[in-house]
């Protein structure tokens, strides 16, 4: 075997490591959702024993409890568990006096984890694209490319590279040891004896490498399987992903299976039986795991996925296809990536005069001659040659690379984020293509190695002739690919290690979504730069524009530009919406967010109001109303100090008057 750094994934791995390797960026704040997935997780902090993982979501909510997300990733929970304890165990943290931890093991775990998971990638390859250059060109672009900084710079983002690494353990484990067993049973007919033209004889493996080969189809897979459905729920169609490939690396289409299936030839009937076996496993998990939900199921509203949840069944159509439009744009042309792609970020499709229509309409024409291609391959049957055979395929190779990178690679690990399945709680999101760009970059480099790459050239006559130019004309592409990546990659992973930069970022490039405006504005107004917030946060001040919660953050900036008059205006309404929720109830109106709201509602109030008695009256008003509100509790008792002390002063005034 060659050494560890002779191979090429070796090298995609580094190379994946060094270009997210950014002392800034290992250093980050937390940002986005890792508040909620570490700071505030009652699991992760340690607030509750480790076992609660099992019976708990990713955000450290009760699985059985309405409210709970569902996300039920107990391995991710672990993992970032184990950070947590890491980083609360060092002495510097003690003696620091900071109340959370810092995030350098965090960052650093993903970082690995992402580089794990390129070699991984890269060894894949081998199993589609067997030649040099392929997995290299696989490898490096997967470990490089922009749109992964959302997996790999974020925290809470550590269950796609634990899912992805599972998975493609699971795809090795199946596609080595299945490779395995058909070569030994191709070379286990040998003559035997004289008679070696009339007979022969199918020697038997043995039966040690029997059993090995059967864990690694069917065992270690659905072990791999289960891990990576408990890091994230996309993990539950790994084993889709090994049916696909090994029908069409072994058959091709549906129509040579079924020739082979009447002919009882016993590959296409053993891989019946694989099938079968792998869908009985898939079935028997995700049961188990739809059991864990509960009798509840997510608590998903129209404004986190609009394309989703369109009532129109051609708004839904083509809005949702338009999404997997912008997905592949983001995997050519990465320099529209966001955090946030919620509410009426992305417009709807809703006729088709709709320009946008036209290209899903392309991308509907090119699915199904793929998919009709599994079925019964691509043109018109050739003529006979004489021997009754006929060829089905043009460039068959090709075909079978290039649909394994749509349907086993690309479309199957995206399935339960694509809205067929089930209406999924996002419209778009950056991480949900992790792995399924695998599938994508395969093909890119499978159209590379079948027109451009297969040719050997001299570097003296590089450009003598048109194959020559091909040839170096991929591989300056492919350089210039690698550059321009290396260099965007780096500018996301800076963006995700500050909030205020990651929604900067995000507000330059989808200033539509009101909760990119929410989080730009709510950064900028706790650095004080309060006059760029307020344009930012006008359009969601109303309370019933975002809700009152927005209108808490806008009024505060109002306040610090002396604009009291219209935020008190703003709290009016906002106290009306708050009683109009409590009356409404429901999952997403519980009196403990809505006491939260109040609370800081009354403490916005509070600041608008000049008679400093009735200031301290509103501001133990606000923590009455929510004990737990920190923020409320700090001016409070700030507010108790100076009153305190202005008594005091009042009191020895009156004395020097008396005297």
């Amino acid at each position: 075997m060659l050494g560890l750094w002779k191979r090429p994934s070796f090298w995609t791995a580094l190379v994946a490591v060094v270009v997210f390797w950014d002392w800034t960026a290992l250093n980050g704040k937390y940002v986005y959702d890792d508040a909620g997935s570490v700071i505030k997780n009652v699991v992760v902090t340690g607030q509750v024993p480790w076992k609660e993982a099992f019976s708990r979501d990713f955000w450290g909510q009760e699985m059985k409890e309405a409210k709970s997300h569902k996300s039920f990733r107990p391995i991710t929970t672990l993992s970032l568990k184990l950070n947590y304890i890491f980083e609360t165990s060092r002495p510097s943290f003690k003696e620091s006096g900071e109340k959370h931890p810092p995030t350098f093991s965090f960052h650093l775990v993903n970082v690995l984890l992402h580089g794990l998971v390129t070699g991984l990638v890269t060894e894949a390859t081998w199993f589609v694209l067997p030649d040099v250059v392929s997995p290299l060109i696989v490898g490096f672009l997967f470990g490089i490319h922009p749109v992964h900084a959302e997996v790999v710079s974020n925290i809470t983002s550590r269950g796609e590279l634990l899912m992805s690494l599972f998975c493609c353990l699971a795809f090795l484990s199946f596609a080595s040891s299945l490779t395995e067993a058909m070569e030994n049973e191709n070379a286990a007919h040998i003559t035997n004896g004289s008679d070696a033209a009339k007979k022969q004889t199918p020697v038997k493996p043995p039966k040690g490498s029997r059993i090995r080969r059967f864990f690694g189809i069917y065992i270690v897979p659905w072990l791999f399987m289960t891990l990576s459905l408990f890091s994230k729920e996309q993990g539950a169609t790994t084993l889709i992903t090994l049916v696909v490939w090994d029908f069409l690396q072994h058959h091709g289409n549906a129509l040579n299976l079924w020739k082979k299936i009447v002919a009882r030839e016993s590959s296409a009937i053993r891989f019946v039986v694989r099938t079968l076996a792998l869908a009985v496993e898939t079935v028997l998990v995700v049961i188990w795991r739809y059991i864990l939900n509960g009798e509840t199921s997510p608590d998903f509203i129209e404004a986190q996925n609009p394309a989703g949840f369109a009532k129109d069944r051609f708004t839904r159509a083509f809005s949702v296809t338009w999404v997997y439009c912008l997905y592949i744009r983001d995997a050519v042309y990465p320099f529209y990536l966001s955090p946030d792609w919620s509410g009426i970020s992305i417009d709807l499709i809703k006729s088709l005069s709709d320009p946008r229509a036209m290209i899903v309409l392309c991308l509907w024409y090119g699915s199904a001659i793929s998919f009709w291609s599994l079925i019964v391959g691509l043109g018109k049957p050739a003529p006979n040659d004489g021997s009754g055979s006929r060829t089905y395929f043009r460039n068959d190779s090709l075909l079978r690379k290039v649909n394994m990178g749509i349907w086993a690679f690309a479309f199957s690990p995206f399935l339960l984020s694509s809205n067929i399945l089930v209406v999924v709680g996002l419209m778009k999101a950056d991480r949900v293509i992790y792995l399924p760009l695998f599938g994508l970059l395969l093909i890119e480099a499978a159209v590379l190695q079948f027109y451009l790459l297969k040719y050997k050239v001299s570097m003296p006559t590089a450009f003598d002739t048109k194959r020559q130019r091909q040839f170096w004309f991929a591989h300056f592409l492919f350089i210039f690919q690698c550059l321009i990546c290396c260099r965007r990659t780096h500018e996301r992973n800076l963006a995700w290690s500050d909030p205020l930069r990651l929604w900067e970022s995000a507000f330059q490039v989808n200033p539509k979504s009101l909760h990119t405006r929410y989080n730009y504005g709510y950064e900028l107004s706790l650095k004080g730069r309060f006059v760029e917030a307020e344009p930012v946060l006008r359009p969601i001040g109303d309370p019933r524009v975002e809700g009152p919660s927005n209108t808490f953050v806008y009024c505060m900036v109002l306040f610090n530009l002396k604009q009291c008059d219209r935020a008190n205006e703003l709290l009016d309404e906002a106290f009306t919406v708050v009683a109009e929720k409590r009356r409404e109830g429901g999952v997403r109106n519980t009196e403990d967010a809505l006491a939260r709201t109040e609370s800081n509602l009354l403490v916005a109030r509070a600041h608008c109001t000049d008679d400093v008695r009735e200031r301290a009256r509103i501001l133990y008003e606000s923590v009455q109303v929510d004990p737990s509100n920190e923020y409320a509790i700090g001016l409070a008792t700030q507010m108790v100090e100076k009153m305190q002390k202005y008594e005091e002063l009042q009191k020895e005034l009156a004395e020097i008057r008396g005297n």
